[in-house]
């Protein structure tokens, strides 16, 4: 620390932007010197770098401009009210209480108090005061309230005499009156009271030839050149000494005890308590030459304060406001709401204290308080109105999904399916009325009934509606449709926008107990529906009214769970038992017969993966299952595996996925567990049926053939034949009638439900279908030769289909080959297809193959029949089955299956 040359410490009052040593001076070049360089290094990071300013207008791009233009707009207007005083006297209250609770200095200032025995001195008494003050080793005394007496034409010591300004008309300048001594002037001025407490004055007044000094300026020698308003410092333990004029010139003070200080010879009025300052803010107890003496006290020790500049005060808001805005854009604005401002509020009431104790500003603390509070309440309403946008469309778009164009959200055709639904309660008459708005009643649908059944006027109706409405009971109604037969009853059905009311008689004959039953439910039913159109209708309306969001939402909300049990307990009574699962295995929902499935096999629904569940269920192994899975989420479709058999049915497994599931959301798999055990019994039945067809037509046709010699045997006469004739008569004519009886049941096709499909080992089936079929290739002499890879991956058949078709195409062509020739077969698998080709033999022509194997003459039968069946079945695997021939040039099968790793 520098000392000046009294020796005192002189701390570093050019922070403040004022000029307190001399100018030019080697002690002011330093403290510019070091105060520029520690002012630049802090002020070069207010510069936000490239990478800064291209991150910020990412997140103001994502954010969207909009916010951030009403957080500087809001920011903005803070810093004009600052610049307006708005926070004057919340940011004064700040200033008071740190500058009371402030450190004291030595003093540097010395009030003199005129009594009454100087007074009574004579002329010389100021000169004789003046030279022991410069004795004692006072620098400057200065007279406040008190004309100085004419002195000798150079004084001891720097005299400054207070004087009233005079203000020019029309204008803001000041001037002093002439001064006719050798002393220096000073305006006597103070600036208003904020809020009626003093704390602030000025360094000059604005003058026609420049500043005037005021008092205190002159009297501190550190007039500045610029006019100014600084703030006073009045730590409560803050010494000013006082001493009476007649002590000095009486000698009670050593020599230099008064050294580095100057004077104020202060008058009678100007020791009198007459101002409110932070030192006594509730009475006027501070004299005006008190609160001028700390004045000059703070201009001699460097510690006045100097407000922020309009500009500095609208970086600070700005800079802080903004920054908290990028503090909520990386957060979450609801948790913060409060913890964020807080901090934030603690940390500019620490940087305010220091920058007023340390650097003498007086920053804009008001607004800087109030700012993070803006921006949090900013940021949280626009998070809120974000969300319920989010929320709101959600929400919509969830019902619409839902919903979609049913016939809940149209409401047209609702009558009409109470229409349908009273002739199931089997009711005899049935009148659905509407109450308009205009009060009038109007029919809706009718059953045995019509509107002038009403006997009564809408005024004499409108009562019973009233009591009924929003009510779920029924009432009688004979006084209201007097001519119908039975029990009439009236109940309440609800509406949207208008109130529906049904009006019916229960039967007189049948069942009545479950007719009202049925009523009773269909009521319901329907209030329940309308409830539903309400809530559905009220959200295409909500730009008509106000509605809160969370209303919104719940009815929402109300409206798919209401759907979804809906839909839930339908799906739990579909016979088929049912699983979907999420394409990553984990399951979603299951009805109730394959939670009985799974309770059979010891399985738990909510814990069993989609895999698990396959290998407990089937006889596939885990590559198979994993090959199959995957086909089914890259390209869709079904595959059907045959069950493990669970107690007496026998089950066939559909797994399923949408054939979009990779280009869109329904990323599902459905495991269907089909009950195939009646499709069996239906299949044995069928194949005992031809059986007894196939033996009882051989025992007819065995009585015909026997007919038949014996009518051709010419030892039998004719009286002889014609009992055989009329024997074979008879016995074709029961053939015939068996067969008509039987003929429905035999040309009945069994639906394909049961055939099923899934990831197999085509090598092996090949391999399978060769062994099988080599013990006839020996009987013929015919060799079997068979390209085959050395291992094969999945491809998707069934296997006991596959196997047999491809053992009826080796038996044909081995029965066509001469002997000691070759039937060829080749496996050949691509990346996504597996070829199978079949060849050999003398030779067919294509159009008799074509004709063998679309079964139009008899001899489509045995194998040929086996292969057409097969090429049947293969178009449900998603494969193929081409055939060729020639005439002495041989012929072949081509199968061409999907293949799936």
């Amino acid at each position: 620390m520098l000392r000046d040359r009294t020796g005192w410490r002189n701390p570093g009052y050019f922070a403040t932007g004022c000029e307190v040593a001399p100018r030019n001076s080697t002690y002011a070049l330093l403290v510019r010197h070091r105060l520029g360089r520690s002012l630049v290094k802090p002020a070069l990071h207010l510069f936000p770098t490239r990478q800064v300013l291209r991150r910020a207008v990412k997140i103001m791009a994502r954010e969207g401009v909009g916010s951030w233009i009403v957080v500087a707009l809001v920011v903005g207007a803070l810093a004009s009210l600052h610049q307006t005083n708005t926070f004057s006297m919340t940011d004064g209250r700040f200033f008071d209480t740190a500058s009371s609770a402030g450190r004291a200095d030595r003093p540097a200032v010395v009030i003199v108090e005129r009594d009454a025995t100087f007074a009574r001195m004579g002329p010389d008494r100021h000169a004789k005061l003046e030279q022991l003050l410069a004795q004692l080793g006072a620098e400057r005394i200065g007279y406040l309230g008190i004309s100085r007496r004419a002195g000798p034409a150079r004084p001891a010591i720097p005299v400054v005499q207070a004087v009233a300004p005079r203000p020019l008309p029309a204008s803001d300048r000041w001037v002093l009156p002439r001064n006719h001594t050798t002393a220096l002037q000073g305006a006597r001025a103070l600036p208003a009271a904020q809020y009626g407490i003093y704390r602030r004055q000025w360094t000059a007044l604005d003058g026609i030839e420049g500043p005037v000094p005021t008092f205190e300026t002159a009297l501190a020698d550190r007039t500045t050149g610029s006019v100014e308003r600084f703030f006073v410092r009045i730590p409560a333990s803050q010494s000013i000494p006082a001493i009476t004029a007649s002590q000095i010139l009486n000698g009670q003070l050593a020599a230099g005890e008064l050294a580095g200080t100057v004077a104020i010879l202060a008058g009678p009025d100007t020791l009198r308590g007459s101002l409110t300052t932070p030192l006594a803010p509730n009475t006027r107890s501070t004299s005006e030459a008190e609160f001028r003496a700390y004045g000059v006290q703070a201009l001699r020790t460097g510690r006045l304060v100097l407000p922020a500049r309009d500009w500095e005060a609208l970086l600070l808001i700005m800079a802080l406001g903004m920054a908290t805005a990028f503090a909520f854009q990386r957060s979450d604005p609801k948790r913060l709401a409060v913890l964020l401002p807080v901090a934030i509020n603690a940390m500019t009431i620490a940087i305010a204290w220091a920058a007023l104790e340390f650097a003498g500003r007086l920053l804009p603390l008001t607004a800087m308080l109030a700012a993070p509070w803006l921006v949090a309440f900013l940021r949280v309403l626009g998070r809120e109105r974000r969300q319920d946008r989010r929320l709101e469309d959600s929400a919509a778009r969830a019902v619409q999904h839902a919903f979609g164009r049913s016939a809940l959200r149209e409401g047209a055709r609702l009558p009409e399916f109470l229409r349908d639904a009273a002739r199931l309660a089997a009711v005899d008459q049935s009148l659905l009325i509407e109450r308009r708005s205009d009060g009038q009643i109007g029919a809706l649908t009718a059953h045995n009934a019509e509107l002038s059944d009403i006997t009564l006027s809408p005024a004499e109706l409108e009562p019973m509606l009233d009591r009924l409405r929003r009510r779920p009971a029924a009432i009688a109604a004979d006084t209201i449709v007097p001519g119908w037969t039975g029990q009439a009853r009236m109940t309440w059905l609800g509406g949207t926008g208008r109130d529906l009311y049904w009006l019916y008689t229960l039967p007189q004959t049948g069942n009545v107990r479950r007719s009202a039953f049925l009523v009773r439910a269909i009521a319901g039913s329907f209030r329940e529906l309308f409830r539903w159109r309400a809530h559905l209708n009220s959200r295409d309306r909500l730009d008509e009214r106000f509605v809160p969001v969370d209303s919104k939402v719940a009815s929402a909300i109300s409206l798919i769970a209401q759907s979804s049990n809906q839909i839930r307990h339908g799906f739990d009574t579909v016979g088929t038992a049912v699983m979907i699962f999420h394409m990553v295995g984990s399951p979603l929902h299951a009805n109730a017969p394959m939670q009985d499935l799974y309770r059979q096999a010891g399985l738990a629904v909510s814990e069993t993966s989609l895999v698990e569940a396959l290998l407990a269920l089937t006889e596939l192994d885990g590559e198979r299952i994993d090959a199959m899975l995957q086909d089914l989420l890259l390209h869709g479709g079904e595959m059907r595996v045959p069950m493990r058999q669970l107690g007496p049915e026998e089950r066939i497994f559909r797994v399923a996925a949408p054939s979009r599931i990779a280009r869109s959301r329904e990323r599902v798999i459905v495991l269907e567990a089909i009950d195939v055990s009646e499709l069996h019994r239906a299949a044995d039945l069928r194949q005992a049926v031809a059986l007894f067809m196939d033996l009882q037509l051989r025992n007819d046709f065995e009585a015909i053939m026997l007919g038949s010699e014996l009518a051709s045997d010419p030892r039998v006469t004719v009286e002889q034949v014609r009992p055989i004739v009329s024997r074979i008569t008879e016995t074709t004519r029961r053939a015939i009638d068996r067969l008509d009886e039987v003929a429905e049941l035999v040309r009945a096709d069994i639906w394909n439900l049961a055939e099923s499909s899934y990831p197999v080992d085509a090598r092996s089936v090949v391999i399978d279908a060769v062994e099988r079929s080599q013990e006839f290739a020996q009987e013929l002499s015919v060799e079997l030769v068979t390209e085959l890879p050395g291992a094969s991956g999945f491809t998707i058949a069934e296997p006991a289909a596959l196997g047999a078709m491809m053992r009826a195409m080796l038996r044909v062509l081995i029965a066509d080959t001469p002997q000691g020739d070759t039937v060829r077969l080749t496996l050949e698998e691509l990346e996504e297809r597996t070829h199978i080709r079949i060849s050999g033999g003398f030779g067919i022509a294509l159009e008799r193959l074509l004709q063998l194997l679309s079964g139009q003459e008899g001899e489509a039968l045995g194998e040929f029949r086996a292969i057409s069946d097969g090429m049947s079945k293969a178009v449900q695997w998603d494969a193929s089955v081409s055939y060729w021939g020639r005439e002495a040039d041989g012929f072949g099968f081509n199968i061409d299956l999907r293949r799936i790793g």
